[in-house]
């Protein structure tokens, strides 16, 4: 009876180590197309699109691979959901490509993604779905060191809150300790829907050198329904500076719960792009806003001077109100 029960034992053992080198050499060979490809799939490391299960491990571990083994880009593709419950480090060097119909839904109040130096995100639905999301989806720290032969870039995101409750950040651009930058970055055919903030942009004052966050291009950005849509923080100049930026061609959709659409400091800022419905959200209010530390800035929108304060110095907006 004893030696039976060992040889059912050995032969238990047995299969179970089969079992796991045959999922070994199946990874492996994942793992060897994932190489030819140049790129690694975050399915291979255990998320599952569409069910409850918190997918941020596994998307964190295919970065790190792809970081590992100099692959240059995770790919989370198909009509899939998949959930986030931790924040996620783009590390450098690494490209997140998302299918169009790709959503990554944030489920908690935690920095989404925190973008180094040459990585990239493009496509794709981001999708905030919690009510106490007070955070920033996409976070780019001047750290970083962003310049121009940095290959950063976020093109074709959709960055929605659908909570109800228009907080957190979607987009957020911080110089915030001594000698830090980001400049040169290119955004492109954002989405931006139901945040508190849509784009922020700040420069802190430094304990040493210079801060700043400068020459940077927003093109085609649609902002619906957030509270404040663009919010610049920053001096004229140095030593903490957010100047040069270009927002061209942006769509800008008011609802009740809008109370700014421009708050700008910093200098040589340029603006041009549509501010719907005025007349329906914001017949009596101020939604274009130029501080006492503004200098210089320009916006070219269809709405005139009467919806706008101008504490700064030599900015200029077209179209003006009439004699």
């Amino acid at each position: 009876m004893k030696y039976k029960s060992c040889v059912l034992s050995l032969i238990i053992l047995l299969l179970f180590l089969l079992f796991v080198y045959e999922k070994y050499q199946n990874q492996q060979q994942v793992l060897e197309e994932a190489a030819r490809r140049g790129e690694v799939d975050i399915e291979d490391f255990g998320a599952v699109g569409n069910d409850d299960k918190d997918d941020s491990s596994a998307i964190q571990e295919a970065i790190e691979y792809g970081v590992k083994h100099g692959l240059g880009k995770v790919k989370v593709t198909g009509n899939q959901r998949f959930i986030l419950r931790k924040g996620i480090i783009l590390q450098q060097g690494m490209e997140m490509e998302l299918g169009r119909n790709t959503t990554i839904e944030v489920q908690g109040d935690f920095r989404v993604f925190e973008i180094m130096k040459n990585a990239s995100i493009t496509n794709g639905i981001i999708e905030v779905s919690d009510q106490n999301f007070s955070s920033e989806v996409l976070y780019f720290d001047g750290g970083q060191k962003f310049w121009s032969w940095e290959t950063s870039r976020i093109e074709g995101v959709n960055i929605i809150n659908t909570s109800g409750e228009n907080l957190g950040i979607a987009l957020a651009l911080v110089a915030d300790n001594s000698n830090e930058f980001i400049s040169f970055i290119n955004f492109s055919s954002l989405n931006i829907v139901g945040f508190h903030t849509g784009v922020f942009i700040k420069a802190d004052i430094p304990v040493e050198k210079h801060n700043f966050v400068n020459g940077n291009r927003f093109i085609n950005l649609t902002l619906d329904d957030c509270v404040k849509c663009i919010v610049i923080e920053s001096s004229k100049s140095i030593p903490n500076e957010v100047s040069g930026n270009q927002f061209t061609d942006f769509q800008v959709q008011l609802s009740d719960a809008t109370k700014e659409v421009l708050s700008i400091s910093g200098a040589d800022n340029r603006f041009q792009g549509m501010i719907w419905d005025v007349e329906s959200h914001a017949l009596e209010t101020k939604i274009v806003k130029f501080s006492n530390q503004s200098m210089r800035n320009s916006v070219i929108t269809n709405v005139d001077e009467t919806y706008m304060i101008d504490q700064g110095d030599a900015n200029s907006y077209y179209p003006q109100s009439g004699p």
